[in-house]
């Protein structure tokens, strides 16, 4: 939505630090939207439209005198428009000249994805904290790219986020895409961590991505070129697979912040997308019959114990490769997907996880809801973003590593 058209909204104003921009609370609309509806058919056509036509049987109320069957009562409120039918088209479908930031992207994870940036056409941004990794990073950067300009950045700092933004603008003019990428890999357990490392998980993982959304979403909304916000979560943010409490916390947290915010930009120019890797491996140099310079100047002063072992042999580590990993973050920007999944093995326990959720529904203990609980809870007992994101992933798609269309 470019700057101009924001006046032209009917949906009011983002409250917060975002309120100079309305249109952004979907939130407000489907509540608008589910009490207009639910005034004219009731409990049970609720339960129905909402899937749980078990219940809707035993609380079908006859029709209100006056009113045609399945109609609104007299005086009822005219329904807001419907949301949307289809999932959102990708805002940032072309990547080719735009501006991506992608922060803690000297190394690893987020070096794949500067790096699959770069060769798809882009300006990137790499931001980092320690400069000998970042000269090491640099050479992985084919000759005659779009440009690379480096970034000094502590992400927990909200004021750095501005100076940065700032200095992308100067630079390039406008930013199109952020990755949030920066993590904290902490081995903490949630029943016996302190209060400072809890803290700072919830700083690097979580608060960050909070930080980068107040400072970069007004910009995107105001050029309305497309743009796209990505977290690097983990498979963790999915699937708790072991006592890794602050982490697995913080990033179930991210991929939750995402969904919230697609909720809220579904109608802008603004795509969302929670990458959701499982193992990934961190050396960019593996494969290039190099090693990685920044490697070899440590080890210099911290060698490896005696009788060390890699953990998985001689050979090369089993992760997918990082620049791998990133092609598939830029395929789900393009494809504006919700959830980027790279790592299948995940899923059936995913799936057990699900399952276990919905096996807790008592249904054999609790009567049917009352009219008026149902009509109180309408508003945030169907999210419309999930159903649209199924329809849209069932849409066969040539490769999952290209990134252009």
């Amino acid at each position: 939505m470019s700057k101009k058209d924001t006046s032209q909204s009917p949906l009011g104003a983002f409250p917060g630090p975002l309120g100079a921009f309305p249109g952004l609370d979907r939130f407000a609309l489907e509540r608008r939207r589910f009490l207009a509806e639910g005034a004219g058919i009731g409990a049970g056509g609720l339960l129905a439209a909402l899937g749980l036509s078990r219940y809707a049987n035993a609380q079908a109320p006859a029709a209100p005198a006056g009113a045609a069957p399945g109609g609104r009562p007299p005086g009822g409120r005219t329904p807001m428009p419907p949301e949307p039918k289809v999932s959102q088209p990708a805002p940032l479908h072309d990547l080719r000249g735009k501006v991506a930031y992608i922060t803690a992207s000297s190394d690893g994870i987020g070096l794949g994805i500067a790096r699959a940036a770069s060769l798809a056409g882009m300006k990137v941004c790499i931001g980092y904290r320690n400069p000998a990794r970042l000269a090491a990073a640099l050479p992985l950067f084919k000759k005659g790219n779009a440009g690379v300009f480096p970034v000094k950045h502590d992400v927990t700092d909200r004021d750095a986020w501005a100076q940065v933004l700032q200095q992308i603008k100067d630079k390039y003019g406008r930013l199109h895409l952020v990755v949030n990428n920066a993590g904290d890999k902490t081995f903490a357990r949630a029943s016996t961590v302190d209060y400072k490392e809890w803290d700072n998980g919830v700083a690097v993982n979580y608060t960050a991505t909070f930080n980068s959304v107040v400072t970069c979403l007004p910009h995107f909304l105001e050029h309305g070129e497309g743009s796209h916000i990505v977290v690097t979560s983990s498979m963790s943010g999915l699937l708790p697979g072991g006592p890794l409490g602050v982490y697995t916390a913080t990033k179930i947290a991210a991929v939750g912040l995402i969904e919230a915010l697609r909720v809220e930009l579904e109608t802008t120019t603004v795509g969302t997308s929670a990458f959701v890797p499982g193992g990934v491996n961190t050396d960019n140099w593996l494969g290039t019959g190099k090693e990685d310079p920044y490697l070899v100047e440590y080890r210099k002063t911290h060698p490896l114990p005696k009788g060390f072992r890699p953990r998985f042999g001689s050979g090369p580590p089993p992760g997918m490769d990082p620049l791998e990993a990133g092609k598939r973050v830029l395929n789900g920007v393009i494809h504006n997907d919700l959830f980027i999944v790279t790592h299948p093995e995940y899923m059936p326990g995913t799936q057990k996880r699900f399952d276990a959720m919905l096996d807790s529904e008592p249904v054999d203990e609790i009567p049917p809801p009352s009219e008026a609980r149902v009509r109180g809870e309408a508003p945030v007992l169907h999210c419309g973003i999930y159903k649209r994101e199924s329809a849209h992933r069932r849409k066969k798609r040539k490769s999952y590593l290209t990134t252009s269309l």
